[in-house]
């Protein structure tokens, strides 16, 4: 046991976090599965966000292993700085399989990014955790608080939902995809995604892309045989990942470019 930490259980949204701060540095570090199981991801995806944690170049520095009471005995577990929490929940992508299947778990995260760093600082900072209201008064301010910011989270999820249904073919990442059939989900004429990707020198003047988005696992492309007469030829044919589409989507929003609704 570290007689240098102060450690807390606090509550967020009925959840229980692990959170303990460092007497020294006063940074105040929060258990990473704690966070996840709050989220309630399954036991791989939890997995999936600590080696994410431990792995990725900014989070890593952010994240430091703990011995804390895990309810079975005290072990060293990893924690992630309260700084560096926001950071690694908006790498938590809200995928359209999430918005279509576990809108739960999405209305969590929407709420973990947006106020867990701050309930937590409260803890410790400034000592405050979670009001339980006292009056009947204070209870049905807090219940139309409840409400209000439940019909703002499913308003914003009715919003990203059309995209989930545009994107439905592409969830599963073993798909590739003609560009054809990628211009017409994104509601994008071929031949001017064609110039438009040209422009944005992810093409080349043949329509192949470039190396180092193929690498970036954007793309593929597979040499395919021709036939004209009795010559046979190959012809080199661009396929486009799940990865891809989203990237060419994002590309088309960011230069404010028409894309289906």
């Amino acid at each position: 046991m570290n007689h240098n930490l102060a450690v807390k259980e606090v509550n967020f949204n009925g959840d229980t976090l692990i959170a303990a701060q460092d007497k020294t540095t006063e940074k105040v570090y929060v258990g990473v599965r704690w966070v996840c199981e709050g989220l309630q991801l399954t036991r791989g995806q939890l997995n999936n966000e600590v080696k994410k944690v431990q792995e990725d170049i900014v989070l890593k520095k952010l994240a430091r292993n703990l011995v804390l009471d895990t309810g079975y005995g005290f072990k060293e577990v990893l924690c992630i700085e309260l700084e560096g929490l926001p950071i690694w929940l908006a790498k938590i992508s809200i995928t359209p399989k999430m918005l279509k299947e576990s809108s739960h778990t999405v209305d969590k995260l929407v709420e973990y990014q947006l106020k867990a760093k701050e309930v937590l600082a409260n803890a410790f900072i400034h000592n405050i955790t979670q009001i339980v209201p006292k009056t009947y008064k204070e209870a049905l301010l807090a219940l139309v608080e409840s409400i209000e910011e439940k019909e703002k989270l499913e308003a914003e999820k009715q919003i990203l939902l059309p995209k989930a249904e545009s994107f439905d073919t592409f969830i599963d990442g073993s798909n590739l995809q003609k560009m054809n059939d990628v211009a017409k989900t994104l509601g994008y004429g071929r031949n001017k995604l064609f110039e438009f990707l040209r422009e944005q020198k992810v093409l080349m003047k043949d329509n192949i892309p470039y190396q180092n988005y193929i690498d970036m696992g954007y793309f593929e492309v597979k040499e395919t045989p021709i036939r004209k007469g009795s010559y046979i030829f190959n012809k080199a044919q661009t396929y486009v990942t799940a990865k891809g589409v989203n990237y060419i989507n994002k590309l088309l929003n960011k230069h404010n470019m028409r894309v289906a609704k």
